[in-house]
């Protein structure tokens, strides 16, 4: 599976489309990209793959970028089953109950981040995964980082499955929002989750 991740960190997005007839999700022999958060020179990849029970479980890796441009080869951070049959679109509804997304799981690790002014190359991240609905086409996250107090930073992602990552360092918070895409226009859906790290 670290291949697999070390594959969709060079190309940088999921490797495949949304479930569908055709590509109906991960089956035991054949682990797909759920999604790929890469934020300055660290990179994480969420996995699915079909046990051999026939329950869908999840493994989370994470790698660094040498001052090379060359990501390291990924490492296992976590793993676990998933709590809904992501491949089938009413499933994934029923969850969120009407809602546009929701939390589904939430994990801290402590990574190797490379030393910096004011780090000593290792800092706890926090990471989110997030359900959304199949009529959000992409989500918008709006972050602030304590290294740029009183600005943020705007970004759209386009969604290629209903579980999506979100990666924040120390001090960083988000605002999250699900988009459906218009013909020339877009529409957000819900309320917005706002989302902190929780510094030690």
């Amino acid at each position: 599976m670290a291949d697999i991740a070390g594959t969709a960190l060079r190309l940088g997005h999921p490797t495949h489309a949304r479930a569908t007839a055709h590509h109906p999700g991960p089956d035991a022999d054949t682990p797909l990209v759920a999604d790929v958060w890469i934020g300055g020179d660290l990179g994480f990849v969420l996995l699915l793959h079909r046990r051999g029970d026939g329950l869908m479980a999840e493994e989370l890796y994470y790698s660094s970028r040498g001052e090379d441009g060359v990501w390291e080869r990924p490492e296992h951070l976590s793993g676990g089953i998933v709590g809904v049959e992501t491949a089938d679109p009413s499933a994934v509804e029923g969850v969120l109950a009407g809602a546009p997304m929701s939390v589904v799981a939430e994990s801290e690790s402590l990574v190797y981040t490379r030393p910096g002014p004011h780090s000593d190359g290792e800092a706890f991240v926090h990471v989110w995964e997030l359900l959304v609905s199949g009529e959000a086409d992409l989500i918008e996250i709006e972050r602030c980082s304590p290294a740029l107090p009183g600005t943020s930073v705007l970004s759209r992602r386009d969604l290629t499955g209903p579980l999506v990552l979100l990666v924040l360092l120390p001090g960083e918070r988000a605002r999250v929002q699900a988009v459906r895409r218009g013909d020339s226009s877009l529409t957000r859906l819900g309320d917005p989750l706002e989302l902190h790290h929780p510094e030690r």
